[in-house]
């Protein structure tokens, strides 16, 4: 049998522990925004890779068209854009060009992008995905691109709610952060994959480069 005052000891220890447990949780349940930790998500494809299965055709991606606004330009010059597929009359690729152009990857969770391709990307009306604080965000960010800060207590609902309005999990979308050392945009790149989207494009020079490049920006949140 154990003395008695190690049974004390032990006891005092777990009732501290479970005091200290209660107390990290009530403190990020009353945390501002910004400041909440981000518990655990819970995602259908975290832990497998999923198999693509075979179509009979290229799969299409759903780019609503408004006949009201003339389409949008390239806001970089002819040279700094890649070569790729001729574009259709309206000035931005079709749906098809632009998935054989940036094809769907579901053996990993995002590939690299350049300043250039995510010209042609945004000009296409991609989903842009900004992995910065929302803070920060709101100071200056893409022009239409949603906020979704991985550092967030909100950043799994926020991916759960993209994963519900019934995207096509194949159509490109970007992520992008603050350039450099910033890991923010890789780190939402691996939820994206673990909820099922399967091509996630990582603008690795981020929001700097593409204030350098006079891309198309905007302050304040989204509406």
């Amino acid at each position: 049998m154990l003395p008695v005052n190690l049974k004390r000891h032990l006891l005092e220890t777990a009732t501290l522990v479970a005091a200290a447990v209660l107390c990290a949780l009530v403190s990020n349940a009353l945390a501002p925004r910004d400041g909440k930790l981000a518990l655990v998500g819970s995602y259908p494809n975290a832990t497998t890779v999923p198999t693509p299965a075979p179509t009979a055709g290229p799969v299409r991606i759903a780019i609503p068209e408004d006949s009201s606004k003339p389409p949008p330009s390239l806001p970089f010059s002819e040279k700094s854009a890649p070569a790729a597929a001729s574009p259709p009359a309206t000035g931005r690729p079709s749906p098809s060009d632009l998935l054989e152009r940036f094809p769907p990857h579901p053996d990993k969770p995002f590939v690299e992008v350049s300043g250039a391709e995510v010209a042609l990307l945004h000009a296409s009306r991609a989903l842009v995905l900004d992995a910065r604080r929302t803070k920060v965000y709101e100071e200056g960010h893409i022009a239409g691109a949603k906020s979704v800060s991985v550092w967030e207590g909100d950043v799994d609902t926020k991916v759960l709610a993209l994963l519900n309005e019934g995207r096509d999990l194949a159509a490109p979308v970007v992520l992008y952060c603050s350039g450099g050392d910033c890991e923010d945009s890789h780190l939402l790149a691996q939820k994206l994959f673990g909820a099922g989207f399967n091509n996630v494009r990582v603008y690795k020079d981020g929001w700097p480069d593409w204030q350098k490049r006079h891309g198309a920006s905007a302050t304040g949140p989204e509406k």
